[in-house]
């Protein structure tokens, strides 16, 4: 390349400024990472309207990173139920309902999760909330831009990059057509499914390139809610003889999502009428009217890079992986990818750990990225196995004894499919990281987990659980770089110290954090918590501590990656 243009210096380079790029720039940013976000969308774009479920991983992490609380207060009104209903039209005939919490309905008195609903028994401070990502993306801009290293490049193209002496010079275009190079330690794809990054890396994509192909429209209309026959939806899957689709309420006022699917026998987009598709999704004749805001037509794929880790660049979110998103995953699963490289790029960034820590991103992310895959589009299939069958969709809405019987049988049915994909705790905290040579295992394999379930647990590479101390959450104790939690007073003086002293010798943040009673299922008096929350190592004793020091901050191995 032959570069004459305005250079600027920069320690990372984000390419993308959707909720992964911009959540990876609010978290390096916290860790005193100076950022360069490149976005060819003006500022006052907001993101797709298709993603509208942010998880309860996803919350803590915004937690953590002092936003959570705005992204839960946008959107619906406070006594909007996010309730999930399946049906044969919004006027129609209402086969099973999925019972959520409104936001007002959410907590209880003490700040924990109201009882009675399906996640209620998890161990988080922060449940799942629904969002639209035209809300969520606006609060992630403000608080990237309210730091002070953080810089965002609106109307600004990305154009190629190429490796220099330790680092990476990326060239970018204003749309006045003014050249930038930007000169970085590294570079982050968060460019989405179509990543210019990626086909510049020439990284291919592997898995199923078509599941399902769905027509999509944003839609304004008032009068939507008073379709409902019952109490409304946040949302509503429909099934009839005519037509398969949901609708999504984005404010709970006027503002609507509407998917409809392309069925057996339609062979192109143009084979599913565009408003006759909407009409038989709502139940409704030609005299309702609605203002069209937007429209695409998009195809389910579940593909997957076969490489995330190239050297000093990176990418993350759709940029390394596309499935169907049905409940977030696409989105929730990027976010937590980049909050994976955060702190791993800023540890090393400020000589806290050897460059070798780099390649666990992929050791430990990839794993997750397909076993999500295959669980989301294992549901998918699952659901469209069911409600493929035309005649049982007649039957639906037949009046009579046999309507009503057709309609509890199938209720049960979809609700037995889908309880697990719209409360998916095991998606949320299941999985470990079990092969990471930056974590000191100790021989227990970690709990197996599913869409819907999961098993608290300290084993190494687990997520760790949550636990209240003194009406406060462990989450809100743990130090920005790791954390030693120490159960009780019967550790010796002398661990606690030694371990303490080789962290500091080693350059290594290491917060020392009491906590009085142990609660289940700590049977270790000590845990190791890396920054983002996944157990390092736990026991009673603190074996070699230099060592374990070593090992955690990736310095017992050689880099691959840079």
């Amino acid at each position: 390349m032959n570069f004459q243009s305005e250079s600027l210096q920069t320690e990372v380079v984000v390419i993308g400024a959707g909720p992964v790029g911009l959540t990876m720039a609010i978290d390096l940013a916290g860790r005193g990472i100076d950022v360069t976000v490149v976005e060819q969308n003006p500022e006052e774009v907001s993101g797709d309207a298709k993603c509208n479920t942010i998880g309860a991983r996803t919350m803590e992490i915004f937690r953590r990173l002092g936003v959570a609380a705005d992204v839960r207060a946008a959107g619906l009104a406070d006594d909007f139920p996010t309730d999930v209903i399946y049906t044969t039209a919004i006027t129609g005939e209402e086969l099973t309902r999925l019972a959520f919490p409104s936001r007002s309905g959410r907590f209880a008195e003490n700040g924990r999760t109201a009882p009675g609903y399906l996640d209620s028994h998890w161990l988080t401070p922060e449940p799942y909330c629904r969002v639209s990502q035209i809300y969520l993306n606006p609060i992630l801009q403000n608080a990237a831009l309210s730091r002070g290293n953080v810089r965002v490049l609106f109307e600004t193209r990305f154009l190629e990059f190429e490796e220099t002496e330790g680092g990476i010079r990326t060239r970018v275009e204003k749309r006045n057509g003014e050249e930038v190079i930007i000169d970085a330690a590294f570079l982050i794809g968060c460019d989405g499914g179509s990543s210019a990054v990626r086909r510049q890396l020439g990284v291919r994509l592997a898995g199923n390139a078509e599941l399902a192909h769905t027509r999509t429209t944003l839609v304004r209309t008032p009068e939507l809610i008073k379709l409902f026959p019952q109490e409304p939806a946040w949302m509503s899957w429909v099934l009839n003889t005519r037509i398969t689709g949901n609708v999504i309420a984005i404010d709970g006022k006027e503002l609507w999502m509407i998917h409809r699917s392309l069925t057996q026998g339609m062979n192109t987009f143009e084979d599913l009428d565009l408003e006759q598709s909407i009409r038989d999704v709502l139940g409704v004749d030609k005299s309702f009217k609605w203002q069209q805001v937007s429209h695409q037509d998009w195809t389910g794929r579940r593909l997957i890079a076969r490489k995330i880790c190239h050297g000093r660049v990176f990418i993350v979110g759709d940029a390394a992986h596309l499935w169907i998103p049905y409940a977030g995953y696409g989105m929730n699963t990027g976010i937590a990818d980049g909050h994976n490289l955060a702190w791993k790029l800023a540890a090393v960034l400020r000589n806290q750990a050897g460059d070798a820590v780099l390649d666990t991103h992929e050791v430990e992310r990839r794993p997750v990225m397909e076993r999500t895959s295959r669980l989301a589009m294992g549901k998918a299939l699952e659901y469209a196995e069911a409600t493929s069958r035309k005649k049982v969709r007649a039957v639906l809405e037949a009046e009579g004894a046999a309507g009503v019987a057709a309609r509890k049988e199938f209720g049960e049915e979809l609700f037995a499919i889908n309880a697990g994909q719209f409360a998916s705790e095991g998606l949320n905290f299941g999985y470990a990281y079990e092969a990471s040579p930056i974590i000191a295992y100790d021989g227990e394999q970690a709990p197996d987990y599913d869409m819907a379930t999961a098993t608290a647990s300290t084993v190494p590479g687990s997520q760790l659980p949550h636990f209240w101390v003194d009406g406060r959450s462990v989450f809100d104790l743990l130090g920005d770089g790791y954390t030693l939690l120490q159960f009780g007073d019967q550790v010796p003086g002398d661990d606690t110290a030694g371990m303490l002293s080789a962290f500091a010798d080693a350059g290594i943040p290491l917060a020392h954090v009491r906590v009085p009673v142990q609660p289940a299922p700590f049977g270790s008096l000590l845990i190791l918590v890396r920054p983002d929350q996944h157990i390092a190592w736990r026991g009673d004793r603190v074996p070699a501590a230099a060592q374990l020091a070593a090992r955690v901050a990736g310095r017992l191995q050689p880099a691959v990656c840079t």
